[in-house]
């Protein structure tokens, strides 16, 4: 699938660069025969650009020269000869030429510009050259010194060049960001014009390659980033992303079962999710949990970590018990760990997309989009997620992203939060204060196309990943970072006292309880029960047994009760009190004769 906004269109005949990507963008190179400005500061990869495109040329059986005005023969043959292009043979036997001519423009007698005019054409002509460089004009005008000369020198350049039909780059030494040429007058005999700049972001240096003008053709028009490796120019192109994503019913596991409840069913296939929260609330846990459940089932999985190493990745897995080693030794499962400013996020971009078509990719993980916001400017970060959700959605890709949020008590994400609006699913992870402890919630803002449950739900972290807990109806303030107890039924109240004595046994003994009928005498009778089994200490039996007595009051226990409980209850509730308000509680509820009324 192609998404560079250059790439689908058929290239035409031209004079190719061989940088795959800057062809592409030219639809098929330079125009042959046309004359190129290729404008730039000191180091900005003039030279380096203009050699491949020549050495390209000999591979595609043209002849070429290359015209040096500033630098000695030695020298660029000695930083030529570090890249893999660069063809020994092709200049021993000169079918590329290269030609020093500083003394020409350095003559004591001045410079003749008509010689040096005769002397290009001959070359070219007695060769049979296609492709001419000369590095640089700027050299030539310097010499000259002169506004009429210069320019008369320049357009006849231009009129030889033409009757010629030999496609040529004129090199020109600009420091003016604004500026293309010295005096201007290049830019008018050039079909072409491109301009090489290195632009300082972020402590790094970039290089970027803006194409201004293409005369006769329809190209892309822009600026590309590149870098100049040991293979010669390396150009990153952009992500260029339509609204073609598929709509689907289908459903897929997030991985945790109780999750996919709280969902209705699972995340929509294709769609894209975003979990956005505070530090150490299981953001990468379910993540892992879906590219794990992924693998299970076979499907291709991509993980993509911009915070820990590879091997961190897979030790944190490891640790739930999903071992994610066979899945990558059998190709299913691809990890790519690093730091966002290792490369420019076109590069991260390129990279993902690669893998993505190539290795098929059915879910992919992006862990997390906030390494990204820290290291670039936040126009850069927006563009590089929004391209990314809507590549990976284009592709019918299931995804998720993690979002850390700024501060550990907080109802609302960073500055960066505008990216949850690109996501079709947004799940909140949040710590919240509950009775002098942080407990993590769980709230479901969003989920494009289908229903959801809408409670605040608490969730534990254990040793087989996030365990869903009851959701907190009982509690307000919530959102705010710090809750309150609201009123609650008894029914609330015991189960709250099940869950903070009992922990994971909560739920099977409260509905043991339930099923014999909530009452206290019952309550207190499974405490007593459960004493024998050792289940918890004597003194947290006695805290839990006075907590129950204290939700249902002891009117309702000892209506309960039959007579010969009576009085043992009654002592057990009035141990500590005084005896006018043990004889008014007997006056209220008993007969003389001790019965009840």
């Amino acid at each position: 699938m192609s998404n560079n906004n250059f790439e689908s269109s058929p290239m035409l005949e031209g004079s190719p660069t061989g940088i795959k990507e800057f062809d592409e963008a030219l639809k098929g190179g330079f125009p042959k025969g046309s004359v190129v400005l290729l404008a730039g500061s000191s180091g900005s990869g003039k030279t380096i650009f203009s050699f491949e495109w020549l050495f390209n040329g000999v591979k595609q059986g043209e002849k070429s020269i290359y015209i040096t005005l500033t630098e000695p023969l030695f020298n660029t043959l000695k930083n030529l000869e570090t890249f893999s292009f660069y063809d020994r043979e092709a200049i021993e036997s000169e079918s590329l030429k290269i030609i020093d001519m500083r003394d020409s423009i350095f003559d004591p007698k001045g410079f003749d510009y008509e010689k040096v005019l005769d002397f290009i054409e001959d070359e070219i002509t007695s060769s049979g050259a296609t492709r001419l460089v000369i590095d640089s004009v700027t050299a030539i005008a310097y010499t000259i010194n002169n506004k009429a000369h210069i320019r008369q020198f320049i357009f006849e350049l231009g009129k030889i060049l033409a009757t010629l039909g030999c496609t040529t780059i004129l090199t020109s030494e600009v420091a003016d960001e604004n500026s293309y040429s010295m005096f201007s007058v290049e830019e008018f005999i050039s079909d072409v014009i491109l301009r090489c700049d290195r632009i300082k972001k972020d402590n790094q240096l970039l290089r970027t390659i803006s194409i201004i003008k293409v005369r006769g053709k329809e190209t892309f028009m822009g600026s590309l980033d590149f870098r100049i490796t040991s293979e010669g120019i390396k150009v990153i192109p952009p992500l260029d992303v339509k609204m073609t994503a598929k709509a689907t019913s289908e459903r897929i596991s997030i991985g945790n079962e109780d999750v996919d409840k709280l969902l209705f069913g699972g995340v929509l296939k294709g769609s894209s999710t975003m979990l956005a929260g505070t530090t150490g609330t299981g953001k990468s846990l379910l993540s892992l949990s879906f590219i794990f459940d992924g693998l299970k089932k076979g499907e291709h999985c991509l993980y993509v970590g911009f915070e820990e190493s590879r091997d961190q990745i897979v030790r944190n897995a490891a640790a739930f018990g999903w071992d994610l080693k066979p899945f990558e030794k059998k190709g299913l499962l691809i990890i790519r760990s690093s730091y966002p400013h290792e490369k420019l996020l076109e590069e991260h971009l390129a990279d993902i997309k690669k893998i993505v078509e190539s290795k098929k990719i059915s879910r992919c993980v992006v862990d997390s989009l906030s390494a990204i916001s820290n290291s670039h400017p936040k126009k850069d970060f927006l563009s590089f997620a929004r391209r990314l959700n809507g590549f990976l959605k284009s592709d019918e890709v299931t995804s998720i992203f993690t979002l850390v949020s700024s501060a550990v008590l907080s109802q609302t994400i960073s500055a960066e939060a505008q990216v949850s609006t690109l996501t079709d699913n947004l799940i909140m992870l949040r710590h919240v204060e509950m009775e002098g402890s942080l407990q993590p919630v769980m709230n479901i803002v969003k989920i494009r196309g289908s229903d959801h449950s809408k409670d605040l739900i608490e969730y534990s972290i254990t040793s087989k990943g996030l365990k869903i807990g009851h959701n907190l109806s009982g509690f307000e303030g919530i959102l705010t970072g710090v809750s309150r107890k609201v009123d609650k039924t008894i029914e609330e109240k015991v189960y709250a006292e099940f869950k903070r004595f009992l922990g994971d046994l909560a739920d099977v003994m409260f509905a043991k309880v339930q099923e014999k009928g909530l009452t206290g005498k019952n309550v207190i009778k499974f405490i007593d029960d459960i004493s024998s089994q050792n289940i918890l200490k004597s003194d947290q039996l006695t805290f839990f047994k006075d907590n129950i007595k204290e939700i249902f009051g002891p009117e309702l226990i000892a209506s309960e009760l039959t007579d010969p409980e009576t009085k043992k209850v009654i002592s057990e509730f009035f141990e500590d009190t005084d005896s006018s308000q043990k004889k008014s509680f007997l006056n209220k509820y008993f007969g003389k004769d001790g019965s009840k009324k």
